[in-house]
């Protein structure tokens, strides 16, 4: 009897002191998250009301808003320059001023040169050296070394791989006459063959070769699972996880082997294709002329990979939503694609006539291009880390060192003070251009300031290379598969169509 009361009271004891653990625990979080809910208030700055962890993300923690359409249904909801929310605990101040934009991420660019992603070269090596996330000072000095990548001159020089690849896409097109395609996976397959070639010196040809390892991996690289998804989250929200977990971006042991294999070909017969990889050894051998290191920045044979596999993860998924979304809104404005194809007539009357310089030369192409990147720009958002205390000189608030800023794309490319009718596709509000709205901080596609987008001439190039092959010779239809409006995968931090871009098209 005293042996069975002893065990009631030794587990009476745990289970009290287990539930007292708890119980403080739960008015631990309790407290903390009520103060941090006056976070804002107190700085008298509008604020969307956090929901315990999932903070200002409910809608999208919930499955029913993707990121970037949510940030923009926060930006219509305040008003002013600014709003606060919050995200796992921490306070993000979201900018709606073009004024404070422009402020923060170029005149004072220097206290917001780091984006407030994860960077642990531990966890991930080819995220944490990727020029996309690297911190300064290897950012600025890598930057710096790559961007005669980009010029005028070397893309010309890849110019016939991009009019190989798009004859490629033409011929497979001819046995879907009057057909139903998905167009994102057709888009998908050109830039798939396209990054091969520039990035990877790989010859791959997705539209005869429907299972090559390359489409493969290209595809499983953005398959959005559960662990994806977190690692994903992490990155751009939660970097302790990232360091702790040994969270890795993408799956990239592929990508790597692979363009390995070709470094290691070139090295060896000393081949060249005036593609990236030539040009990233010559940055590498610029590089070694120091031992490798230029004002204390490495940049060595994993670098090297890392950029690669940055530059074609970047051209690949965002080129491909610029050609298949720039499609898909052709389809539902016929009038805008038979004015884009009587350019494209006008400008080539044959295969042969198709010069880099005339591409660049097409007007209305142009504005159907930059059309389609307000509607459908690839990143929900824009953001920077705040080096050190700012104070806005507009409202006199100060940003505390070390808060994360965002900048959402969605909500200033649809509203209607900067864009009139801003739901409707209208190519012809680009017809003088867009550098007076890049200045003016209201339109970001490729992101604004120093550290915009590298790549984003070869990207534009690419598209309009892809559509000027299409339109010359088919034509693009609404069916009844096709979403309209377009409704967007809510998982996914990019613009993913949940039912893909399903679009008739008929040879001319």
């Amino acid at each position: 009897m005293f042996s069975f009361f002893q065990i009631f009271l030794d587990r009476s004891v745990r289970n009290w002191l287990t539930l007292s653990i708890l119980l403080l625990l739960c008015l631990t979080c309790h407290l903390y998250f009520k103060n941090l809910n006056l976070y804002w208030k107190i700085r008298n700055v509008p604020y969307e009301k956090p929901y315990f962890l999932a903070g200002s993300l409910w809608n999208v923690f919930s499955g029913k808003r993707q990121i970037g359409k949510h940030l923009g249904d926060l930006y219509k909801k305040f008003h002013g320059p600014y709003f606060g929310i919050f995200i796992f605990g921490k306070p993000y101040l979201v900018l709606r001023s073009p004024e404070i934009i422009k402020n923060i991420a170029i005149r004072d660019f220097n206290n917001f040169q780091d984006r407030s992603f994860a960077c642990d070269k531990n966890a991930d090596d080819m995220s944490g050296n990727s020029l996309f996330i690297i911190k300064n000072p290897d950012w600025r000095n890598i930057r710096n070394k790559l961007s005669g990548i980009f010029t005028s001159g070397k893309l010309k020089n890849m110019f016939p791989l991009m009019l190989t690849t798009a004859s490629q896409m033409e011929i497979h097109l001819e046995k879907y006459d009057n057909q139903v395609v998905e167009m994102k996976e057709i888009a998908g397959k050109y830039m798939t063959d396209l990054v091969a070639k520039c990035f990877f010196g790989l010859e791959n040809n997705s539209f005869q070769h429907q299972e090559s390892e390359f489409r493969k991996a290209c595809i499983k690289m953005f398959d959005l699972d559960l662990s994806r998804s977190f690692s994903l989250f992490s990155y751009f929200f939660i970097p302790k996880f990232v360091s702790w977990f040994k969270l890795k971006l993408f799956d990239t042991t592929y990508l790597r082997q692979v363009f390995l294999d070709t470094l290691s070909f070139r090295m060896k017969t000393g081949f060249k294709r005036n593609d990236f990889v030539d040009l990233l050894i010559q940055c590498r051998d610029t590089f070694q002329q120091d031992k490798g290191i230029i004002n204390g920045t490495k940049f060595d044979t994993t670098c090297m990979v890392a950029q690669a596999i940055t530059f074609f993860m970047a051209g690949f998924e965002t080129t491909s939503n610029l050609l298949g979304f720039a499609l898909y809104e052709l389809s539902l404005r016929q009038l805008c694609q038979e004015k884009l194809r009587q350019e494209i007539l006008e400008t080539f009357q044959s295969t042969n006539e198709i010069t880099f310089e005339k591409i660049q030369q097409m007007k209305y192409l142009d504005m159907v291009i930059a059309e389609t990147l307000r509607r459908y720009p690839f990143g929900p958002f824009l953001n920077r880390y705040c080096k050190e205390d700012y104070v806005i000189e507009q409202t006199g608030l100060k940003i505390e060192k070390g808060t994360p800023i965002l900048i959402p794309l969605d909500g200033i490319h649809f509203d209607p003070e900067f864009y009139k009718d801003p739901e409707l596709f209208e190519p012809e509000r680009f017809a003088n251009g867009y550098k007076h709205l890049l200045n003016s901080c209201v339109y970001m596609p490729f992101g604004i300031g120093p550290r915009n987008c590298i790549g984003d001439r070869f990207g534009q190039i690419c598209a309009k290379v892809g559509l000027v092959y299409f339109l010359r010779k088919f034509k693009v239809e609404k069916c009844d598969l096709t979403q309209d409006p377009i409704i967007l995968d809510a998982k996914s931090p990019f613009m993913t169509p949940v039912k893909g871009l399903q679009l008739r098209i008929r040879k001319l």
